[in-house]
């Protein structure tokens, strides 16, 4: 069994330098629902049984780019971990004290963030148990910040890797061999 897990493209958004809480959070669903910009991706010459994508539309646009029009399995299993500001504030803080501190709140399983560390390992777990069900080839169309959770899940599964960081870039694939 071959998983391709592939980030999405790199989203056409410029974040502000600086911001309050009220405007971190609203930049974060502004970026949900940006376009991505065009993107190659290296993948096997494996025929893909099935096409998973998040249901934020930038997996599913870099999704159509790289395999073309096909039918795709949408699940928010493999969604992006969501952010919120870590405090509320009108002071204007840079966006990497944002992106920071939420992810320290989230690493911590702290109540503020949408999701806590604990509820996206279970996540990633839920969805690899699904494809070793499943026993497919597929691809897997994701985010960053997700992949290294999924990436966990996958080795924890008895998956082989081909390559593993702490931050994939945009249009990069991990083969997963099981």
């Amino acid at each position: 069994m071959i998983v391709a897990v592939i980030r999405h493209a790199k989203v056409d958004m410029k974040w502000k330098s600086r911001m309050t809480s009220a405007e971190y959070d609203k930049g974060c669903a502004d970026y949900d629902a940006a376009p991505v910009l065009p993107v190659t991706v290296n993948l096997p010459p494996v025929k893909f049984q099935k096409i998973y994508v998040s249901n934020l539309p930038r997996t599913t646009a870099t999704a159509r780019q790289v395999v073309g029009d096909r039918e795709f399995h949408v699940t928010s299993l493999i969604n992006e971990v969501p952010a919120r500001s870590g405090f509320d504030t009108r002071m204007k803080l840079p966006g990497f004290v944002w992106s920071s501190a939420c992810r320290i709140q989230w690493l911590t399983n702290m109540r503020r963030q949408p999701e806590t560390r604990t509820q996206t390992s279970r996540r990633a777990e839920r969805f690899v148990r699904h494809l070793i069900r499943q026993n497919e080839d597929c691809a897997v169309f994701t985010h960053g910040f997700f992949m290294i959770t999924l990436m966990q899940e996958l080795k924890k599964q008895g998956f082989r890797l081909d390559h593993e960081r702490l931050n994939y870039a945009n249009g990069e694939a991990v083969i997963c061999k099981k």
